[in-house]
């Protein structure tokens, strides 16, 4: 497989963060995520930017003052005589009459120029929007991802409005995590395009040695710097091109990428529902257009917490599994209420899947490596995988020592329920080789398997072991399949109702967004070009 290039780049209430503050948005906000009246919402007041905006009044205003300095009733009322005309016809009086008119004819004469450029600009721009019969809209995307939405959890019957969705458009028959199929690397590269070796968020806690700091997903203050994420979110893309965006909790959305960041913007809590989400997006696209954002992120972690704790075949799964497919169907409706399942583009994915997992399955690597090696090392880096990486102060040998031993273990206890690679040594088809934020040494264990230290849990303590679902592991891995379906004009130009498209990867997401928003593409990792293979009968 060939290589890409390095791609670098130097719980009680919900708090809402919008890059727009118009006062009835913030009403519509408030009352769609159940907020009590008189309860504060957190608004970005420095970020507001109003619209152009026509007032009627205005106009009227401003033709009554040209009415008001240019003519003297008296001097043209019919009833006048001849001798009222007597005084100088070029007298000041008149001459700074006249100028005004001209000054205040001229600033007219601008300022409606300025008017029926913008109506011509919308006018232009007709050619290419969707009009639901009372509004015109422009491309827009509502991009869902459902964090730890396995593919196969399709087949269990839960979830009619996603297969709805599919039926209406396309869905893949399981789209491919990228390596490590963990939530942050995932849900970076699904809106850059980028592998994780690309964009720089290699795990979900890493060490950068030429920074000489750590990055920790769950501290907003290290992981919300820009110098850790490198690539073009779709939604600074969309930015940069003229076009709003929107962003509802997705992983990195708090983060300033060239200085850019979304015009409407809601921070991660737990406490906030799907519906809550869903009901900020529909009540987004019922703003002027001039304010309304065309595309929309939304992340909705619920299936992946839930497997998590009761894993993949959990008793409640398929309940949260139930209610998230209602949050669905409550946006589909919302959009056919508002005359838009044919015109507003709904994408639904998720970022891994998920694997079962209990303390018959452990690996305690310090059983592995003697107690120098581990003298040598950090602290781990990654999770389920293993990252070893030596301590600056570690001597020349340290890496080696420690990568010998492990497979001395590997030779003496085969087989083994992992697999160990240097860093340089990693196979081409993981792409995970390209920055040294990867750790030097990595251990990818089997699906299903976890490597921690002997401390961290006793298997015959009789304490019960958590969690019961995981993820992370290899990304071709049956377990780890993602779900991928959409539906809209611009997919019904290309596929017929209810086609299934071949596996790919995530890598793929980007670009096929950039063509349903109709905006150019950043550089990425795509193959497809954005376009998928039709599933061939079998």
């Amino acid at each position: 497989m060939s290589r890409s290039p390095k791609l670098t780049k130097t719980d009680s209430s919900l708090s809402l963060r919008t890059r727009k503050s118009n006062q009835d948005f913030r009403v519509l906000v408030a009352e769609s995520v159940g907020r009590k009246a008189g309860s504060p919402l957190a608004m970005d007041e420095q970020s507001y930017h109003s619209g152009t905006e026509v007032v009627p009044e205005e106009n009227q205003g401003l033709l009554n003052q040209v009415i008001e300095m240019g003519i003297d009733e008296e001097q043209w009322s019919p009833s006048k005589t001849k001798s009222s005309f007597k005084r100088p016809l070029f007298s000041v009086n008149n001459l700074l009459k006249g100028l005004i008119l001209i000054f205040v004819l001229g600033c007219f004469i601008v300022a409606t120029k300025v008017v029926v450029s913008e109506l011509d600009d919308v006018l232009v721009k007709r050619d290419t929007m969707y009009y639901n019969g009372s509004t015109y809209f422009d491309s827009t995307v509502i991009y869902i991802s459902l964090d730890g939405f396995r593919n196969d959890y399709l087949d269990r019957k839960v979830t009619p409005n996603i297969d709805l969705l599919a039926e209406q458009g396309i869905r893949a028959e399981y789209m491919n995590p990228s390596f490590p199929s963990i939530t942050f690397p995932n849900h970076w590269t699904l809106v850059t395009g980028l592998y994780p070796e690309s964009h720089g968020i290699v795990a979900n806690e890493f060490f950068d040695p030429t920074l000489r700091q750590e990055f920790i997903h769950k501290n907003a203050t290290i992981s919300g710097e820009p110098k850790w994420w490198g690539g073009e979110p779709i939604w600074v893309t969309s930015k940069k091109q003229g076009k709003k965006s929107a962003v509802i909790m997705w992983p990195g959305s708090n983060v300033p990428i060239d200085s850019i960041e979304p015009d409407y913007y809601v921070p991660y809590t737990r406490t906030t529902t799907a519906i809550d989400k869903m009901d900020l997006a529909l009540n987004w696209l019922d703003l002027p257009i001039e304010e309304r954002p065309q595309s929309i992120s939304i992340y909705i972690p619920q299936i992946d917490q839930k497997g998590h704790g009761g894993g993949p075949d959990g008793k409640q799964l398929n309940s949260v599994l139930s209610d998230m497919d209602d949050a669905i169907g409550h946006l589909m409706k919302g959009l056919t209420t508002r005359n838009l399942d044919s015109h507003v583009h709904l994408v639904v994915v998720s970022d891994h899947g998920m694997a079962a997992t209990d303390k018959s399955r452990l690996i305690f690597y310090d059983h592995i490596l003697s107690k120098e090696s581990e003298s040598f090392l950090r602290d781990r880096e990654a999770w389920p995988l293993l990252g070893l990486r030596p301590k600056q102060d570690a001597p020349d040998y340290a890496l080696d020592q420690v990568y010998n031993e492990i497979q001395q273990y590997v030779q003496q206890n085969q087989p083994v329920p992992f697999q160990v690679f240097k860093r340089n040594e990693m196979p081409a088809r993981f792409h995970y080789d390209a920055t040294d934020r990867i750790a030097p040494i990595l251990i990818i264990p089997d699906v299903g398997y976890s490597i921690i230290r002997s401390t961290d849990y006793d298997p015959n303590s009789g304490l019960d072991y958590r969690p019961r679902g995981i993820h992370g592991y290899d990304n071709l891995a049956l377990e780890m399949r993602a779900i991928f379906t959409a539906r809209g004009p611009q997919v019904e130009k290309r596929y017929s109702a209810g086609t299934v498209v071949e596996p790919f990867f995530n890598t793929e997401m980007y670009r096929f967004l950039t063509i349903l928003l109709d905006v150019e593409a950043a550089p990425n990792n795509s193959t497809l070009n954005g376009v998928f293979k039709v599933q061939q009968e079998k």
